[in-house]
C-alpha cells in the first residue's frame, strides 16, 4: 500500500507546486524629469513602459506625477499620483490608479550611501473592470532599503531590497501580512549634471498568495533633472 501511495503523494506535491508558482522574465524601461519648482520643492514625472511573457507582450504602461519636498539633506517627503493602463490578459485592457506618499532618508558615509523608503500607497481599479469591489482601495506599505557606492565621480553601484506588507485587498478580503519581496543590484552613471541612466537586474517573490509568481525584471533608466 505504501508503495502505491507514495508515488501518488509525490505526483500530487509536484503537481500542487507547479500550479501555484510561475516565473516570467520582463523588462521595464524609465524615463523621469524632474524640475524645481521653487527652494526646496520639486515637480516629477515619470514614464514607465513594462513587458512580460519573457519579453513577448506589454505588461503596462504608467505615468506618475508628483512633487518633493526637502526638510533638509536627509529627509524628504513625496506624494505621487499614478495612472496605469493594464493589460488584462485576455484582449483587453483596464484602467487603475494610484496614490501614494514616499517618505524618504538618505545618508552618506565616504563613498557609501545609505537610503530608505517608507510608502504608504493605495490603489484602485476603475474603467475595464467588472466586479463590483473594483473601485474598493487596495492598501500597502512598502519599505525599501538601498546601498550604493561611489566607485567614480559619474558611476555608482547599488544594491537595495523591498518588503510589501498588505492592509487590505478587496478581492483577499481575510489576508493581510507581508506578500511580496524584491531584491535589486543596479548600476548608475551620471552623464553630466542635467541626465543620469541606469541598468539593474530585480528578482521579485510572491508569499502568502495563490498562484505565487517569481519574476525577473532586466530594468532601463533615464533621468532629466533641471533646476
Amino acid at each position: 500500500m505504501k508503495r502505491i501511495l507514495l508515488p501518488i503523494l509525490l505526483s500530487f506535491l509536484f503537481v500542487t507546486n507547479s500550479i501555484a508558482q510561475t516565473e516570467d522574465f520582463g523588462s521595464w524601461m524609465t524615463f523621469s524629469f524632474n524640475k524645481k519648482i521653487v527652494k526646496n520643492f520639486d515637480f516629477n514625472f515619470d514614464q514607465e513602459l513594462r513587458l512580460k511573457n519573457n519579453l513577448q507582450s506589454v505588461n503596462l504602461t504608467y505615468t506618475n506625477i508628483g512633487v518633493t519636498y526637502k526638510f533638509n539633506k536627509y529627509f524628504r517627503i513625496s506624494p505621487v499620483y499614478r495612472f496605469i493602463d493594464k493589460n488584462k490578459g485576455n484582449d483587453s485592457w483596464g484602467i487603475r490608479q494610484r496614490a501614494y506618499v514616499d517618505l524618504i532618508f538618505k545618508y552618506k558615509l565616504g563613498k557609501f550611501s545609505f537610503g530608505y523608503r517608507a510608502r504608504l500607497q493605495s490603489e484602485w481599479r476603475s474603467w475595464g473592470y467588472a466586479s463590483d469591489l473594483g473601485n474598493v482601495p487596495e492598501l500597502y506599505e512598502r519599505n525599501m532599503f538601498k546601498v550604493a557606492y561611489a566607485a567614480t565621480a559619474s558611476l555608482s553601484p547599488y544594491v537595495a531590497s523591498e518588503l510589501r506588507f498588505q492592509y487590505r485587498n478587496p478581492r483577499i478580503p481575510y489576508h493581510n501580512g507581508f506578500d511580496r519581496s524584491r531584491f535589486y543590484a543596479g548600476l548608475n552613471y551620471d552623464f553630466n549634471q542635467f541626465s543620469s541612466g541606469g541598468i539593474y537586474f530585480m528578482c521579485q517573490k510572491e508569499w502568502n498568495v495563490n498562484d505565487r509568481q517569481t519574476l525577473y525584471i532586466l530594468g532601463f533608466e533615464y533621468s532629466i533633472s533641471l533646476d
